[in-house]
């Protein structure tokens, strides 16, 4: 369970609560005036979250595709045509012409 600890409360203390985040201690939640707004979580499992949170991305940018690959083959449209109108949106966006 992550501890809540008020910002005037941890300002002293903060030396002693990074240690114990490294010690491996659960994550402390900082408040401002009794709101949440910050927490504070041992380095590697920051790390370990962005791991969790780019494989995420990848899997549903994996999903979309998967689904945009189906979409096209029943529409007859193939992988060619597709970059292709990349190619032009593209182009566009750079302001060449056609």
């Amino acid at each position: 369970m992550e501890r809540i600890i008020g910002i005037n409360e941890a300002r002293p203390r903060l030396t002693s609560i990074i240690e114990s985040l490294t010690l491996g201690a659960e994550p402390v939640i900082l408040t401002v005036n009794s709101e949440p707004k910050s927490v504070l979580l041992n380095y590697e499992e920051y790390c370990r979250l962005r791991k969790i949170e780019k494989d995420c991305k990848r899997l549903a940018l994996q999903l979309a595709m998967e689904k945009i690959r189906s979409s096209a083959g029943k529409a007859k449209i193939t992988e060619e045509d597709v970059l292709e109108e990349v190619r032009l949106v593209r182009n566009r966006k750079r302001g060449y012409r056609q």
